[in-house]
């Protein structure tokens, strides 16, 4: 007798590292809209729920709760029972088990959290059957509640005590919280759709493409800083930057993994750009190319933002037609860094020559040659970004 002849008694090892590892992806590729630089501030691995998304909405915090549910069968449809505990034909007391049931357990952040609980989340590679479907619909006012959605309604008020002697209208609005996403085929054990979004969101919020090979590198970096942030104990008395630092994933934390320059990106984000990420992923491939060191790029953008603040201030003071000739002086420079004509050995050169030019051009005597170089900087990015 072999190993492989003899059925396995144990699997639920294998089957808890695939629901952790789906927790995982789904998190990471949550964790890559921080890029968007909106008001998402961080991703928390594996407190309250799988993960949280939290967004900073007029100064104030906003939590959005997702649990991560998987099926090996992708034909699984989960039904009112998994969902909401309630059963069509209950034969024993009690009748049913909101408390027991997903939507029950996340049902309590919206209590115990209050406004600060933007929505939870049921996130799953399969689907939810009509019932379900139809009762979220009822619960968000798109039509009257029918016979289930009736029930849960009654189910609510005795799982939440301060929903008892609410109204029913009341009770809906709670429930409006919950949100259905099915179909995540992340979630899935094949690798290649995971991979592709991946690839897709990074090149969506900063413009960097990248082959298959470095998407799977940056994949693996993110994976495992998910799985450290998820795996840190947490004590009861943690403080919440205790929090932040040992189970939460920021911004920093992505310009890393894409080694994107955290300083430049915020030497750019403040003085307005409101493209900074893809202003600094540009600035670095292109002096990349032109044989320029990483160290640099923190010095350029500063160059880059001096330009723009100068312009700001003086733009309306220029004659047109000779900011016309200035700034196509300035192209001309920047086409030449774009296709690898100015290397580290010319540049001098070039943006000394194109200082006198300009100024000239523009009759000005305050433009020095950091400011000559910041507004082809400035052009560059245009260029590339569009």
């Amino acid at each position: 007798m072999k190993l492989h002849e003899v059925s396995p008694r144990e699997q639920s090892g294998r089957d808890t590292i695939d629901r952790f590892r789906a927790q995982f992806k789904a998190a990471s590729l949550e964790s890559l809209a921080l890029l968007e630089n909106g008001q998402m501030d961080r991703v928390y691995c594996d407190v309250h729920e799988d993960y949280v998304v939290k967004h900073i909405v007029n100064s104030k915090s906003q939590y959005r709760f997702v649990q991560v549910k998987t099926k090996s069968k992708l034909n699984h449809q989960y039904t009112i029972l998994e969902i909401f505990g309630l059963k069509k034909k209950p034969k024993n007391s009690p009748t049913h088990d909101l408390a027991g049931s997903f939507a029950g357990k996340l049902l309590l952040h919206v209590e115990e959290f209050g406004e600060a609980c933007s929505s939870i989340e049921i996130c799953t590679n399969v689907n939810f059957d009509d019932e379900v479907e139809q009762i979220c619909q009822e619960v968000k006012g798109k039509s009257s509640p029918t016979k289930n959605t009736t029930s849960l309604i009654g189910e609510t008020k005795k799982l939440i005590p301060s929903l008892a002697t609410k109204s029913d209208a009341d009770v809906m609005a709670f429930l409006s919280h919950l949100a259905l996403a099915p179909r995540k085929q992340i979630l899935n054990e094949e690798e290649d759709v995971f991979v592709s979004q991946a690839s897709s969101q990074i090149f969506k919020y900063s413009e960097i493409n990248l082959n298959p090979l470095e998407v799977r590198k940056i994949i693996i970096q993110l994976l495992s800083l998910i799985e450290d942030r998820s795996a840190v104990p947490l004590s009861s008395s943690i403080t919440e930057r205790e929090l932040d630092a040992k189970a939460s994933v920021n911004l920093d934390d992505i310009l890393d993994i894409l080694c994107i320059s955290r300083s430049a990106y915020y030497v750019l984000k403040t003085s307005g750009d409101d493209r900074a990420i893809k202003s600094v992923s540009i600035l670095q491939r292109m002096l990349k190319r032109s044989g320029f060191s990483d160290d640099t790029v923190d010095t350029f953008a500063g160059f880059k933002c001096s330009w723009e603040a100068w312009y700001r201030t003086n733009r309306h003071a220029l004659l047109e037609f000779r900011l016309a000739v200035a700034k196509n002086k300035i192209i001309q420079v920047a086409r030449k860094i774009a296709i690898g004509q100015i290397d580290m050995n010319s540049i001098t050169e070039e943006v000394s020559s194109l200082a006198i030019q300009i100024s000239k051009d523009l009759g000005r005597s305050d433009i020095t040659e950091e400011l000559a170089f910041g507004a082809v900087l400035s052009e560059l990015v245009k260029g590339e970004a569009q």
